[in-house]
């Protein structure tokens, strides 16, 4: 580090041409006028970086950027249009030195710089996109070119392209290179020191494994600008990242607060997240520039007060509450905005111990340049208080004291039992934080038991239902004969009963066996949740024998060929029963029962078909089938009862065998219309 020296050779302001300019902007790489330059701190340090070039500190290889820059022409990138003469379209002068202030260098100060309005933009045959333009920066870094890169920066190359191909970034390419000055210039326009390539190195490891060690240190500082500037600011010191040491607390005996409110505030500055901690450490160091810069401008600017800027301007790319917040810093007494360094200096500590030391994760470091220039701002929206709930002038507020605090050590210590012990008096512990973390889980856990608990209740009272109404079923069709609507009589105990059938009956189409109920109620389905919230308003309808439907149903599919050929065989083989008995007229009695055994198994056969079939003949031999068996029943039994008329007995004779004859006729119908 060296405080520059005034060069024998006379340098002119870029922006007016007065002489003996006494600042420089780094990022633009031209030299100011103290008139010029208090516009620029006005534009704010997204626009233009402002440095003084005889008070501040510099780095060799930054000035020497600077210096090169703007003694070969690099301002004219920034007047490109009004130095040439073959356009006419610009007819704007270029302020001198006498003009005043407000508005003529002012406004042509914010045309050049803030809306970059005399920049070369490509011609619409060319039209580079970003992406070409930042390919083409990738290339120029390479050399010593310093003139190219800045024309590609000036017309929106990105510093921190990550050219895929390649798998590298333009700081990459330059510090294998070893081009100490195309690294100062990508970095003061935003590029990202701590980004890697696809080898998971660091442009300073990069820059070490070329052999070029001093970069490489260089490069390291610049990852830890941030850190490194706060502590300057706050003690004049700053860490040796030579020997590992990245990070330092200045001694804070008279500084640290420990006011309600202060921990308070350190309370929330220790729950922020790593990106929520990162822009307010930037907006601390954009503080810190500026009431570093403010003291020069007032100790060697001719008229201070005319361009004296007292808080940091508003940067459009950040939300209104950010820009609040940003400017509420300059509110802070030096004592307070210490306090407030101090803090963060020890939180940034605690959190890069976490990370092993990882510079990468550096919460305060990883995108410095990115917000410095605006390019790569926080998005958040203007509806988050990111400071009026936790960096707010109350939570960080100091009230004066007589009495000083007791000495402090001049470092923490920060090893890995400390890093997750309270830091200040009613700072909550990780324990703490993960016992309410805890019960809330349990809390979780309980509500799940007693919803399991509730459904395994019902499932309890569905079943006993269920067996309830079979029950009822069984008793009710041996009593009267009922059964799903049809008149029967007894039932041979070879055959199996319909229900039983249903029962064993496994499908996709069907809700489980148990739940017995007539094909009206089928297609009536409700969903399971509806039906598991009505089970107890349902359940005395329930035992009456209405029972709705609790499963939906499923597709319908067409049961298999083998199982339809064994049924309808046994319902031809009830029929030849019935007209051999038919063949003796005295045989009456035995009607009724051949009626009940065709009626079973055409109730076996229509069991194994979905409710509704798609093909409109299956459901039209499948309703022939249900209503001849219908009335078969009747006119077997009208049979029964008939007298000794001869006449009648031939009428109702003639009626069985109609209706056997249409059941055989359905069953044949449904055979063939199934197997084609």
């Amino acid at each position: 580090m060296a405080r520059p020296k005034h060069r024998a050779n006379a340098d002119i302001c870029a922006d007016c041409g007065a002489p003996e300019p006494g600042w420089a902007s780094l990022n633009r790489a031209i030299l100011l006028c103290d008139d010029c330059c208090g516009i620029h701190r006005s534009l704010g340090r997204h626009v233009s970086q402002i440095k003084s070039l005889h008070k501040s500190v510099w780095h060799m290889n930054l000035l020497n950027m600077v210096r090169t820059l703007n003694d070969n022409g690099a301002n004219s990138i920034w007047e490109h249009s009004l130095l040439d003469p073959s356009n006419s379209k610009i007819s704007r002068r270029k302020p001198q030195a006498k003009d005043p202030l407000h508005p003529v260098k002012a406004d042509f100060i914010k045309a050049k710089h803030q809306r970059l309005a005399f920049v070369l933009r490509p011609s619409k045959e060319e039209c580079c996109s970003e992406e070409e333009l930042s390919k083409q920066l990738h290339s120029s870094v390479r050399t010593s070119n310093l003139e190219t890169s800045l024309r590609l920066l000036a017309q929106g190359a990105n510093p921190s392209y990550f050219y895929k191909e390649k798998g590298t970034t333009p700081l990459h390419v330059a510090a294998r290179a070893g081009q100490a000055l195309q690294i100062e210039l990508l970095i003061a326009n935003g590029g990202d020191p701590s980004t890697i390539d696809s080898n998971g190195q660091t442009p300073a490891e990069a820059a070490k494994m070329a052999g070029h060690v001093e970069l490489s240190d260089r490069m390291t500082e610049c990852m830890y600008e941030v850190t490194d500037r706060l502590t300057y600011y706050v003690c004049s010191h700053k860490p040796n990242h030579k020997l590992d040491e990245h990070i330092i607390v200045p001694d804070c005996a008279s500084l640290l607060e420990q006011s309600d409110l202060c921990l308070e505030g350190r309370n929330k500055l220790r729950m922020l997240s790593n990106h929520l901690l990162e822009e307010l450490a930037m907006d601390v160091y954009d503080e810190v520039d500026r009431r570093e810069n403010e003291e020069v401008w007032f100790a060697t600017a001719t008229s201070p007060e005319k361009c004296t800027v007292p808080f940091l301007p508003v940067n459009p790319q950040l939300s209104s509450t950010r820009n609040q917040g940003r400017q509420k810093l300059a509110r802070f007494t030096p004592k307070e905005f210490a306090t407030l360094i101090i803090d963060i200096l020890i939180e940034a500590r605690r959190r890069h111990t976490l990370a092993n030391n990882a510079p990468l994760q550096d919460p305060a470091v990883s995108v410095l340049r990115k917000e410095e220039q605006g390019k790569h701002g926080s998005q958040m929206s203007d509806d988050e208080p990111l400071y009026d709930s936790v960096a707010s002038d109350d939570d960080y507020a100091l009230t004066t004291s007589e009495n000083p605090k007791p000495e402090q050590p001049t470092e923490f210590k920060m090893d890995n039992e400390d890093a997750f012990a309270p830091l200040a008096k009613g700072l909550p512990s990780f324990v703490e934080v993960l016992k309410k973390q805890l019960t809330l889980s349990e809390s979780t856990v309980r509500d799940l038991r007693e919803q399991v608990h509730t459904l395994q209740t019902t499932v309890e009272q569905l079943t006993r239902e269920n067996n309830e109404l079979k029950q009822m079923i069984h008793v009710k069709g041996s009593t009267d004969g009922l059964v799903n609507g049809h008149v029967g009589g007894e039932q041979e105990p070879e055959l199996e009963p319909v229900l039983d059938i249903k029962t064993s009956l496994t499908r996709s189409n069907q809700r489980p066996a148990s739940m017995y109920e007539t094909r009206e109620g089928l297609r009536k389905p409700s969903s399971w949740s509806t039906s598991i919230c009505q089970s107890k308003r349902d359940s005395e309808v329930m035992s009456r024998g209405n029972t709705q439907s609790l499963w939906e149903c499923g597709v319908p599919s067409l049961p298999p060929s083998e199982e339809v050929t064994r049924r309808t065989e046994q319902v031809t083989r009830r029929i030849q029963e019935l007209w051999m008995a038919m063949q003796d007229p005295k045989q009456r009695e035995a009607f009724v029962p051949c009626a009940e055994r065709i009626r079973v198994a055409v109730a076996e056969l229509t069991a194994i078909f979905p409710q509704n079939p798609i093909e409109e003949n299956v459901r039209s031999a499948l309703r022939q089938l249900n209503g001849n068996t219908g009335r078969l029943q009747a006119e077997c039994s009208g049979l029964q009862r008939c007298t000794s008329d001869s006449e009648h007995m031939d009428r109702c004779l003639q009626q069985v065998r109609s209706c056997a004859y249409d059941i055989a006729k359905a069953t044949k119908l449904l055979v063939t219309q199934f197997q084609t």
